[in-house]
């Protein structure tokens, strides 16, 4: 075999090793925090790039038990790792398993060990560039004691970046809300001359490393317009939009129940008719029930609109 042919063969099954490596390294791993379950690491939640492979995107998730380094046991006996949110037009398969997670139709859930083991990975793919978000939690999880463990508090998220996109990131805050902002949509748009160029909607993760991250394949100035579910919009005006930017917002007016971008007397008669219950798109203030203070939150809004509002 000629040198450079030997070289070569050395170059790439360094490159494959160290491929390999990193796979491992950003394998989920669930172990026991104070009683509950967690993933330990990777710490922040990451943002992973996804490879381009014949004009799709694909990336490789691995998940695991945890061990102790000094005594090289597991933390858990079992758990199951269950989806929550996920970005539609991402899905993930297993060999051997066909499409695990997806947006609807998927069974959402796999159980740590199956088939013997609890290391397994599975091959995320997209077929258009973009911000992909995978939320899951561990729930049902075990000890390595037989000690039954509390379900994870909040979904672990992984940003997933799919070519050459444009990223808007940052924090999601709504002080008048008392409710769990993971349950209320964030729906961010670019517009031009005030229509909807592209938009992107997920959930706020108050625990990842962003609350929310989306990205754009178009470039140039925008009007960026950031909507939060029963809260009026907010607006950005003339926003260069060039790689990744930070871009946080603070929802400060709720009592838009029915997401029109106005409080109107048809938001007043929603909650009218929910009055007393715990209906959750009817609770202005997200504290669980339907009473006088949604009430009075709507009515000391009553006529304002958001700033993006297009009505």
């Amino acid at each position: 075999m000629k040198t450079w042919h030997i070289v070569a063969f050395i170059v790439a099954v360094a490159q494959i090793a160290q491929a390999i490596a990193q796979a491992h390294e950003d394998d989920l791993l669930f172990g026991e925090e104070n009683g509950q379950v967690v993933v330990i690491q990777p710490q922040p939640h990451p943002i992973r790039t996804m490879s381009s492979v014949f004009g799709s995107f694909i990336l490789d998730v691995g998940m695991d038990f945890y061990w102790e380094p000094n005594t090289g046991l597991d933390h858990l006996r079992s758990c199951r790792v269950q989806q929550v949110w996920i970005t539609p037009g991402l899905q993930a398969t297993k060999s051997g398993f066909g499409t695990v997670f997806c947006a609807s139709g998927c069974p959402n859930f796999f159980n740590l060990p199956t088939n013997g083991t609890p290391h397994h990975h599975f091959i995320f793919g997209a077929s258009q560039p973009g911000v992909y978000v995978w939320d899951v939690r561990a729930v049902n999880a075990v000890a390595r004691d037989g000690r039954p463990l509390a379900d994870m508090a909040h979904p672990y998220r992984i940003y997933m970046v799919a070519g050459n996109v444009r990223r808007l990131f940052g924090s999601v805050n709504a002080p008048n809300y008392q409710g769990n902002l993971y349950n209320l949509p964030l729906t961010v748009q670019i517009r031009q001359a005030g229509t909807v160029v592209a938009q992107q909607s997920q959930p706020p993760n108050r625990t990842a490393r962003y609350d929310y991250m989306v990205g754009f394949t178009q470039s140039g100035t925008y009007t960026v317009v950031a909507k939060l579910s029963k809260h009026l919009s907010r607006r950005a005006d003339n926003f260069n939009l060039s790689s990744a930017h930070r871009l946080d917002w603070t929802f400060s007016t709720p009592g838009d129940v029915n997401n029109d971008d106005v409080i109107d007397d048809a938001d007043l008669l929603q909650v009218l008719f929910a009055f007393g219950s715990s209906d959750p798109a009817s609770d202005v203030n997200g504290d669980g029930v339907v009473d006088d203070a949604d009430l009075l939150t709507i009515l000391f809004n009553f006529g304002a609109v958001g700033e993006g509002s297009q009505n």
